[in-house]
């Protein structure tokens, strides 16, 4: 197969674009920093607090967020018709054994979850599961631009 000239330069470029990427964005690779993010989205759950939402996801359009099967269109969605109502439902909310991964100006973590909350019927709900968070590096800060969850009852 021949790729020619025009293929081989964008291959080229590509190859160019990734290595700086990966090197220049170096300082950034620190688990920490996701990890920070992540806290601020537990306790922003926990306290229906769309501050720390609007502060580390990335509000794009086409942006869609699932959990259990359900989806969220956009930030806005996320935060007033999921993160606002479920803290008014005494929600706890654990994440534990924290994964994180760096790509040049993409990364993700795979945290586990620990969910706890009361319905308005009265019902404890205590579920356990994993989630994914897909970052990406903007302005040199990183930025969540997608998540999915899913849990199952514990016991």
């Amino acid at each position: 197969m021949r790729i020619g000239t025009i293929g081989t330069a964008a291959v080229s470029m590509l190859l160019l674009v990734g290595c700086a990427g990966t090197s220049d964005n170096a300082q950034y690779h620190d688990p920490a920093l996701l990890e920070a993010i992540i806290e601020d989205i537990r306790v922003g759950w926990e306290q229906g607090d769309g501050d720390n939402f609007y502060a580390h996801f990335l509000d794009w359009e086409g942006a869609r967020y699932f959990e259990g099967g359900g989806q969220n269109l956009g930030l806005k969605d996320l935060v007033e018709n999921h993160v606002e109502p479920e803290s008014e439902l005494g929600l706890r909310l654990g994440f534990s054994d924290i994964q994180t991964h760096f790509e040049g100006t993409f990364a993700w973590a795979v945290v586990d979850t620990d969910v706890q909350l009361t319905t308005r019927d009265g019902r404890d709900i205590h579920n356990a599961g994993h989630g994914t968070y897909l970052f990406r590096l903007v302005d040199g800060a990183w930025k969540v631009v997608h998540t999915q969850s899913g849990s199952r009852p514990v016991g």
